[in-house]
């Protein structure tokens, strides 16, 4: 039996990997945006791939890391923007304006690192309510979006890595929408979703 639905697997199938050259090129030019809001030069990333996956509407959160020390992490879950734009504007509005961080100064520029997630389209999960919902996630692969009324959070898939069990990441999740578990658990809705994720590490 699939843990996770029948969903889980369409939308799991439907991503296609981007080429390492694609990755490079996205990451380059997500630091030469930053580079150029804070007023400091920065390498071109030079001509863009021949990949048609760079100029199709996505849905990406791109953030900002500095050694373990989130920075800030902007993005969307509906594809509006192509990649290409879309990196530009994340990485710039991650990098200096998440109002969770302080906003770092141009010379902190070299210690930040990039990491870039391209999300699949969130799907209904075929199941209702907290319980359900948190059976039948799998650790590490899916992310979630949780609704109940107008509350609302989202997950990236990467959160597992500090929140590794399922009880841990939903109640986390619940904490940041505002749902109160225990009076309108029965009530909220979960969607899936997934994510290519890479960074300067994982390509250089």
């Amino acid at each position: 039996m699939n843990p996770g639905g029948d969903n889980a697997g369409r939308a799991h199938r439907s991503s296609a990997c981007l080429a390492p050259a694609s990755q490079r090129w996205l990451l380059a030019s997500a630091r030469q945006a930053v580079a150029q809001a804070l007023g400091v030069a920065a390498s071109p990333p030079g001509r863009a791939p021949d990949d048609p996956q760079l100029t199709q509407p996505v849905a990406v959160f791109v953030s900002w890391h500095e050694g373990p020390r989130l920075v800030g992490c902007i993005g969307t879950l509906q594809p509006g923007r192509s990649l290409r734009e879309a990196v530009v504007h994340y990485a710039v509005q991650a990098g200096l304006h998440d109002a969770r961080t302080p906003m770092p100064l141009p010379d902190d520029l070299p210690r930040l690192s990039c990491e870039i997630s391209v999300l699949s389209p969130p799907e209904p999960m075929d199941v209702q309510g907290l319980g359900p919902i948190t059976a039948a996630l799998v650790p590490g692969r899916d992310g979630l979006v949780l609704r109940e009324g107008e509350r609302r959070a989202v997950f990236l898939p990467v959160v597992w890595q500090s929140l590794p069990t399922r009880e841990a990441f939903v109640d986390a999740l619940c904490t940041k929408a505002g749902i109160d578990a225990r009076r309108h658990g029965a009530r909220v809705k979960g969607e899936r979703f997934f994510a290519e994720r890479f960074s300067d590490a994982s390509v250089s």
